[in-house]
C-alpha cells in the first residue's frame, strides 16, 4: 500500500512539474520586437531568393505592424514604451528635439532576388533609452556592434 501511495505522489508531482515546463517553454518561445521584426527580415530574405521577385515591405502605425505581398502582415507584440522604426542608412533630415536627433521613418524596404535588401538602419526605443542597430544589407542582418568590444 505504501509503494502504491508513494507512486501515486510521484505521478502527481511529474504532472504538475510536465504542465508547468511546457508553460516555461511555451513563454520562453514569444519573441520580443526586435527578435520578431529581424526574424521577418530572414523570412522576406529567403521568400525573395526562392521567388526570384523583389519583395517591398511597408511599415504600418509607425514601426508597429509591416505588411508585404497581398495579405501578409506581423504586428509587432505590444510592450509598454517601446518603439521600433526603419530609419534610412544615412542621416538625411533630422530634427534635434530635446537633445535627441528624431529622423523621419522609412515607410518602405526591399528585399531583393540575389539575396540582398535595401540599407537601413533599426531604431529601438525603450522609454529614454535608444539603440540603433545597422542592418547589413548584403546578408539583411544586423551588423555586430562594434562600440561594446574593448
Amino acid at each position: 500500500m505504501e509503494v502504491l501511495l508513494v507512486l501515486a505522489l510521484f505521478a502527481i508531482f511529474g504532472a504538475l512539474f510536465i504542465g508547468g515546463a511546457a508553460s516555461l517553454l511555451n513563454a520562453s518561445r514569444e519573441e520580443s520586437p526586435e527578435q520578431a521584426l529581424l526574424s521577418l527580415f530572414q523570412k522576406l530574405r529567403r521568400e525573395a531568393v526562392i521567388s526570384g521577385q523583389t519583395i517591398e515591405v511597408t511599415s504600418l502605425e509607425n514601426g508597429a505592424a509591416y505588411i508585404w505581398g497581398e495579405d501578409q502582415q506581423l504586428v509587432l507584440p505590444v510592450q509598454p514604451d517601446l518603439s521600433v522604426r526603419l530609419l534610412k542608412a544615412q542621416v538625411d533630415q533630422a530634427v534635434l528635439i530635446g537633445g535627441q536627433l528624431e529622423e523621419t521613418p522609412l515607410e518602405h524596404l526591399r528585399f531583393y532576388a540575389d539575396g540582398t535588401c535595401d540599407p537601413v538602419r533599426v531604431q529601438i526605443q525603450r522609454g529614454q533609452v535608444r539603440r540603433v542597430a545597422i542592418i547589413d544589407p548584403w546578408t539583411c542582418a544586423p551588423q555586430p556592434d562594434l562600440s561594446d568590444r574593448p
